[in-house]
């Protein structure tokens, strides 16, 4: 480590979707901030790990790039995430993720990163635009926040469908006690690949126009915008009283096998 490095222990906590995706220690040393969790059967459907299970982590030290020295008062909320697959993810080890803040203003910023496996291979990158806003009331920024995982969270996370409606429950909360934007990412992903079980997801990219209160049920709705044998594209909203409160594209290709 060079003298001008720094390394420090970011907040993660034993709650809430982090504790439910078994998230570990989230670090930043010299502007670079770092993450890792593991993967295995708990987190397979058909077989594979869904690329939206990266979300919560991504999202998380995206935003922490993002919030970088801002002053006291001020937050950051997620406007645009993106991740591009770019080999299947593993079903078992560990993942890293790396990220960077790229750029910044009065009004928002930019964040990009990479995610890699056990031996360094690139899996996936991943990108955040956040707009500055005046801190939340209520807004937990050092502590606990969320529920702790119950046995069913994360079957019930996994299983969900289209059109069907998805409670919001605590541990699936933010620390502004809204559903968490990697949680709205994963569940995006799920529903638009269960319009296309053959498929796995190449990238997704999710736009937040509204929060999702903790306590509300959520519909995902998706459009079926391209249904190929190789490639698919679906569009999915989460609805909640009829106002659409986020809007992905999941595209969809056919799977390849990891040499």
């Amino acid at each position: 480590m060079s003298a001008a490095a720094r390394s420090v222990v970011l907040p993660v906590v034993g709650t809430g979707p982090e504790a439910l995706l078994r998230m570990g220690e989230l670090t930043l040393e010299d502007g670079v901030y770092r993450g890792a969790m593991p993967l295995g059967p708990w987190l397979a459907v058909r077989r594979r790990t869904p690329a939206g299970a990266l979300a919560v982590l991504v999202d998380d030290l995206l935003a922490y790039a993002i919030t970088e020295g801002l002053p006291s008062g001020r937050w950051s909320v997620s406007t645009e995430i993106s991740i591009d697959v770019l080999r299947p993810l593993p079903t078992s080890g560990r993942v890293f993720v790396k990220v960077h803040l790229v750029d910044s203003d009065d009004q928002g910023g930019f964040a990009s990163g990479s995610v890699k496996d056990e031996s360094g291979r690139l899996l996936a990158v991943c990108s955040q635009r956040g707009r500055y806003i005046r801190a939340p009331e209520g807004l937990v920024e050092e502590g606990a926040w969320g529920g702790p995982p119950r046995p069913g969270d994360l079957e019930r996370l996994l299983a969900v469908r289209a059109d069907v409606p998805m409670p919001t429950t605590d541990v699936l909360a933010n620390e502004a006690d809204n559903l968490h934007g990697g949680v709205a990412m994963f569940a995006s992903d799920l529903v638009a690949g269960a319009l296309a079980p053959e498929l796995v997801t190449a990238s997704i990219h999710i736009v937040y126009t509204r929060v999702i209160p903790i306590g509300s049920s959520v519909l995902w709705r998706p459009n079926m915008r391209h249904a190929g044998r190789s490639l698919t594209v679906v569009d999915v909203d989460g609805v909640v009283d009829d106002q659409v409160c986020t809007s992905a594209r999941v595209v969809l290709h056919r799977p390849v096998s990891d040499d």
